[in-house]
């Protein structure tokens, strides 16, 4: 039976395969009769769909490499480029370039450059995107092409701007500025925009603030709001530094949504950081926590960080020094020095100029001290709770032992001023006798003559031996003096022998220097562990306590 149930389940396996096989080639065989416009399209309308758009690239690259179309291969590449992560950008940008130049075609050989340029530049690797930028350059100035032209420009102008040439980068973005005016809307509004970064970056708020406000009137004017949010976000950065940091932190709130459902990562925690950053200048230091932490949350999920930004770690280990929380302190420490180690790498031309509170070497040593003091708090608290611990026990054990100090000499007490021993009753004692009464009273009344001619001294009293002095059977015996006395027929004697031992000890200066073997033989005890059991059952106490207690209250008194 479950031989045939698997035998089933691989035919089904084998027949899904087939079929997505089968699928698969009749899908690609359909779209080898599709135009390269066809396919272009549906690989942009697919891009949330990557399993579906890579049946569209497969499709456009196979197609021009079937046609020996170098132009149309090196587009197939850069389908792939475009919608790939930013390392498989790279490799595919190689491939662009080689189809690029055999098709010898100027434009699209500079066109392949300026894309590979530019997927260096994702990867913050702004010296090799300016390399390629450079070699694409010559390409495409005898090309002719504007448009291509001045996208060169405008890419090496946002190299410039981040490597700190701000002067470079605001002559190549105005450059752009008309020709993108004219022909590129979208293009013109990231242009003013770009300005607007170079000249807040460069101090001169004034001038950033009216780019924001030319973007605003441009983005009414041709009906092209894409950019509203990224305008806001700008507004707010030059609020922050003109020390607005109420209309900052407003704009900046503002902008987040936008740019967060753009996927813009990056954008959203600079927005962040300046928010803390606004609210810190504020005194609002509790509040600004949450925004700087958001710096950290973008550089633990996207590897995002940026010189300005580092500064949220320094901001945080601050926050938590004061508040004495050594362990966020320490973890911010180690996110700094990632911070740290990624800034060397993408943006070194700029880590060496920023103004930094901890540098690498200090922040080692401070993470060396503070991972000592945490050690140490360690240290002391576990030795805090043995110590806590050891005196809750001490503590413990010396109110056990003044208890039963206090006890044993309120028994004693008890004992010497003739007041017998509560003791507890026995549970099975019969509430009611099924005996004649007349015997009941003829039992008594023999158990009392017994009592009083100490009988009970004598060693191996049993129910038998008793129940023959009484003149009745054993039954009776354990029945009435369960029922009259509350014990059972060994703790009536116990008790009487203990009493009596009691008594001797309080009168008989002689006796209180008997052993406990002696004592036990006196009063009829088979052995002496039986005696000193017999004895704290009926007191509370040992008979060695009594004794001494008795014998130093005498000596005390004679010595007086």
């Amino acid at each position: 039976m479950a031989i045939s149930r698997i035998s089933t389940l691989l035919l089904h396996c084998i027949f899904i395969i087939m079929f997505q096989e089968s699928f698969a080639t009749s899908v690609q065989d359909s779209l080898q009769r599709k135009d390269f416009r066809y396919l272009f399209t549906r690989i942009g309308s697919t891009k949330e769909m990557p399993a579906r758009q890579k049946i569209y690239l497969q499709a456009f690259l196979a197609n021009a490499k079937a046609a020996q179309d170098w132009e149309l291969i090196a587009t197939g590449y850069k389908n792939y480029a475009d919608y790939a992560d930013e390392n498989m950008a790279i490799i595919y940008s190689d491939s662009m370039v080689y189809a690029a130049k055999q098709s010898g075609d100027n434009k699209l050989i500079g066109s392949a450059y300026l894309s590979k340029g530019i997927a260096f530049y994702a990867l913050k690797r702004h010296e090799l995107a300016l390399e390629n930028y450079l070699i694409a350059k010559p390409y495409i100035e005898v090309s002719g092409d504007d448009y291509l032209k001045y996208k060169l420009t405008y890419n090496i102008a946002h190299v410039k701007y981040y490597l700190g040439k701000n002067e470079e980068a605001i002559q190549l973005f105005n450059s752009c500025l008309q020709y993108f005016k004219n022909t590129n809307p979208r293009a013109y509004l990231n242009t003013l925009h770009s300005l607007g970064l170079v000249y807040n970056k460069a101090g001169d708020y004034g001038k950033s603030l009216d780019m924001v406000t030319q973007g605003n009137t441009a983005a009414k004017a041709l009906n092209n709001h894409s950019m509203d949010a990224y305008f806001l976000h700008l507004q707010g950065l030059n609020e922050y530094f003109r020390e607005n940091y109420a209309s900052a932190i407003e704009h900046l709130k503002k902008s987040i949504p936008e740019i967060k459902d753009n996927k813009d990562h990056g954008n959203v925690a600079v927005a962040n950081f300046y928010i803390g950053k606004s609210l810190w200048d504020l005194k609002r230091r509790r509040e600004s926590v949450p925004y700087l932490k958001h710096v950290d949350e973008a550089l633990l999920d996207y590897d995002y960080i940026r010189p300005d930004l580092r500064e949220s770690f320094e901001l945080l280990i601050d926050f938590y020094k004061d508040k004495g929380e050594l362990k966020q302190v320490l973890y911010y420490v180690d996110r700094l020095l990632v911070a740290d180690s990624i800034l060397r790498t993408t943006h070194d031309k700029l880590y060496d100029n920023i103004h930094v509170n901890y540098d690498t070497v200090e922040l080692r040593q401070e993470k060396k001290n503070i991972e000592k003091q945490l050690s140490q708090e360690v240290s002391h608290k576990k030795l805090l709770i043995v110590g806590s611990v050891c005196l809750a026990i001490i503590i413990i054990l010396l109110t056990v032992a003044l208890y039963r100090h206090r006890r044993r000499n309120r028994i004693f007490r008890e004992l010497m001023e003739n007041k017998k021993p509560i003791s507890n009753p026995v549970s099975d004692a019969p509430k009611e006798l099924n005996i004649p009464q007349e015997t009941v009273d003829k039992i008594l009344s023999r158990l009392e003559k017994w009592r009083q001619s100490m009988r009970y001294l004598e060693p191996n009293i049993t129910r038998a031996s008793m129940a023959v002095y009484l003149e009745t059977n054993v039954h009776y015996v354990s029945d009435v003096i369960s029922h009259c006395y509350g014990k059972s027929f060994t703790e009536y004697i116990n008790d009487l022998k203990i009493d009596y031992i009691i008594e001797q000890l309080k009168t008989d200066k002689h006796k209180r220097m008997f052993t406990h073997e002696a004592l036990a033989k006196e009063a009829g005890f088979g052995t002496t562990q039986s005696f000193v059991t017999a004895f704290k059952a009926r007191t509370g106490i040992s008979p060695n306590f009594f004794s001494a207690k008795i014998r130093k209250e005498m000596d005390e008194k004679g010595n007086q």
